[in-house]
C-alpha cells in the first residue's frame, strides 16, 4: 500500500519527536506536532510492528 508523501513525513517527525525525548507520550506528542489522533495511532503502531518502537 503506498502511502502520500504528507504521510510519510508525518511518519518521520513521530520517530524523530520518539527518539529524541525517549518517551511515546499520546498527549503530549498530539499537543506538539500537528497531527490527528487516528493518524498517530495507526503511525505508533507500524513504528511498533516494524521494531522500531519499544
Amino acid at each position: 500500500m503506498k502511502q502520500d508523501r504528507g504521510y510519510q513525513k508525518k511518519r518521520q517527525m513521530i520517530e524523530k519527536y520518539v527518539k529524541k525525548h525517549k518517551i511515546v507520550d499520546y498527549s503530549r506528542i498530539l499537543n506538539e506536532v500537528d497531527i490527528d489522533y487516528d493518524t498517530l495511532m495507526k503511525i505508533i503502531s507500524e513504528l511498533r510492528n516494524e521494531g522500531r518502537l519499544k
